[in-house]
């Protein structure tokens, strides 16, 4: 049985209500009075395409085991994704949202992102840049870590602990859009998203990611 069905099951008195089409499950109230999911989702609305929602079936919000166990807030899985119900504020329940509906179109246009090895090219090159840059600032840091482009959990954790990403995101600047885009390859194509559909921050994509802003722009045209 899978995690949607057992989900449904479990919890058929929940609260739950149609967006775009996709059907939205709040297993658990969201803990911030400030945080609604429709209010959430109203913010989105305007800036993602109906188009991109089209391997996402539901949308559950909650306390789910599993987010503890990897320390993650959010989660894209089998045309579900899964967002905590414990929220700092609208913002940021709108960046978890939007950064797991990058994932789910991954498996709808891999092809178009990953296939001809562009993207892969210009992370790899960015991944060396940071490298440089920290070995410059006395990190004791392995070329080889920065040259792997899957997601590695004691990678996200040095960045996050050891360094710490207020400082990465001063030195990684017209690098990477934010910190978490170094951690792999996935997710600098995820952050990307945010940043050129949620934030329309069209001009630093063009200019300091011109491979992704390539494939994102690409993704948009292309018919299902």
């Amino acid at each position: 049985m899978s995690l949607k069905t057992t989900i449904k099951n479990r919890h058929s008195k929940t609260k739950r209500f149609t967006w775009k089409g996709v059907e939205v499950v709040i297993k658990d109230e969201i803990q911030n009075p400030d945080v609604s999911i429709r209010s959430v989702l109203s913010k989105i609305d305007p800036k993602i395409p109906r188009h991109f929602l089209s391997n996402i079936d539901i949308i559950y919000v909650g306390d789910f085991d599993f987010f503890k166990e990897r320390d993650i807030q959010a989660m894209y899985e089998n045309s579900c994704i899964f967002v905590t119900n414990q929220q700092d504020s609208i913002d940021d329940m709108c960046d978890d949202i939007v950064h797991e509906i990058a994932h789910s179109l991954e498996e709808i246009y891999r092809d178009t992102i990953y296939s001809d090895g562009d993207l892969e090219d210009e992370f790899l090159n960015k991944r060396k840049q940071l490298y440089s840059i920290l070995k410059s600032e006395g990190f004791d840091v392995s070329l080889s870590s920065f040259l792997e482009v899957s997601y590695r959990e004691d990678f996200d954790d040095y960045l996050y602990r050891h360094i710490g990403y207020p400082a990465l995101s001063m030195l990684s600047a017209n690098i990477f859009y934010s910190p978490y885009a170094a951690t792999s390859l996935r997710e600098y194509f995820a952050n990307g998203f945010e940043a050129l559909y949620y934030y329309r921050d069209y001009n630093f994509i063009n200019k300091f990611c011109p491979y992704l802003f390539i494939k994102l722009t690409k993704i948009s045209e292309e018919d299902l």
